[in-house]
């Protein structure tokens, strides 16, 4: 059974739709076992929930990852509830929640995989997996007074299941879809005024399927990965040049160097790039890896279960170099952890997830601010079985 409703296994046409049914079910097994209720995680006296999500409510459920703001405000998106497909949220540094769009399918979207991009005038901007003028999704704009404009909708000839969005200071807008176009996935480019224009389209030995988005450098190289493609067929790292020359930076063999990778690539500030994988490693549970500037490939960590399995989002680094993560599954209840690995690949357990009390299958990259505070979101678990957001000082 999969245990991400976020990022299915890429065969799938639409997974994550597919994959809810299956996870409600298992949440729904494992409420009745007593360890569940009995959890004690890592690190608990600086973890804390911050909002237990309800389906049954306006606000929507299944959060996704989250993006900070001004006033150090943290906004996000769920997925979809009983009476709703799909919400844009803000919670406030005193954990007050407010809903700022609820999503209605068509024209405006459906079903938000991701996190948001925000500008500095308190526009925000994300995709929708579903929804809009043909159904395949939606890049969208919410303006600081509450009003939405959709900026493109998909209609698989130019993409679908899009990214998260990666802004550059003219305010253009960079996105990958996974699906579309000539089927293996593609890059493209939207402006902040709509104009939207395909990069780059995946043929298979370049790549197949890239669902993390990218990083963009200031030369105006976008980097990535693909799930699949590649040599060995287990997903790519790529980089693209501003004259859209496709460059494959790393082929995953699908074993040692690991496998399907899903998720967004950190980018610092020597050129370095860090992600993850899903699968593969030493034991087949995942790893977090490192491409240098001079194409040197390390295995910084290979999860083996205890420690955490199939990693479900990108990383993101402290000024001491440190990175922080976390798996979907895994750790000592077997419902993701939160980790730090530090500059030398050492990795530290700061949560182990357990389910009723803190959420269960942490999503999407971790946010880190200023003063070393991280935050994030569960797809399950907490109070309702519907998600939770947390903090925590590492």
């Amino acid at each position: 059974m999969t245990r991400k409703l976020h990022h299915p296994g890429p065969d799938e046409s639409m997974p994550k739709v597919r994959a809810h049914a299956a996870k409600l079910a298992l949440w729904s097994l494992i409420m009745l076992t007593p360890a569940w209720i009995a959890s004690s995680p890592v690190h608990a006296q600086n973890y804390q929930v911050i909002h237990n999500f309800d389906s049954t409510s306006a606000e929507g459920a299944h959060p996704n990852g989250l993006a900070l703001g001004a006033g150090n405000n943290v906004f996000g998106t769920t997925q979809y509830g009983d009476s709703v497909q799909g919400t844009v949220f803000k919670i406030d540094s005193t954990h007050v929640f407010t809903i700022l769009h609820t999503f209605v399918g068509s024209p405006d979207g459906a079903i938000p995989h991701h996190r948001v991009t925000l500008d500095s005038n308190g526009n925000i901007y994300g995709t929708t997996a579903g929804g809009g003028a043909h159904g395949y999704g939606t890049v969208f704009k919410i303006d600081s007074s509450g009003v939405e404009t959709i900026l493109h909708s998909f209609n698989n000839g130019d993409g679908r299941d899009p990214s998260q969005l990666t802004r550059d200071l003219a305010g253009n807008l960079y996105g990958t879809a996974a699906y579309g176009g000539h089927s293996h996935g593609l890059i493209f480019r939207i402006s902040a005024s709509g104009t939207f224009r395909i990069l780059y389209e995946f043929s298979g030995p370049d790549g197949f399927q890239p669902q993390g988005g990218v990083a963009r450098d200031s030369a105006g190289n976008l980097y990535g990965t693909t799930a699949r493609g590649g040599d060995f067929d287990h997903g790519t790292v790529f980089e693209l040049a501003p004259n859209g020359t496709e460059t494959v930076l790393h082929s995953f063999t699908g074993g040692a160097d690991g496998d399907k990778p899903y998720t967004e690539t950190l980018l610092d500030s020597a050129g370095n790039l860090y992600s993850t994988t899903g699968k593969g490693g030493d034991f087949g549970a995942g790893t977090v890896f490192k491409l240098d500037s001079a194409g040197v490939f390390t295995v910084l960590h290979s999860f083996d279960g205890v420690d955490g399995a199939s990693p479900s989002g990108g990383l993101v680094m402290d000024a001491a170099g440190n990175l922080y993560g976390n798996t979907g599954g895994g750790g000592d209840f077997k419902q993701g952890v939160l980790f730090q690995l530090d500059p030398s690949g050492n990795e530290t357990l700061l949560h182990n997830f357990g389910g009723l009390n803190d959420g269960s299958d942490p999503i999407g990259t971790p946010l880190l601010r200023g003063d070393g505070t991280l935050y994030g979101a569960t797809q399950l678990g907490g109070l309702h079985g519907d998600g939770a957001l947390f903090k925590m000082i590492p």
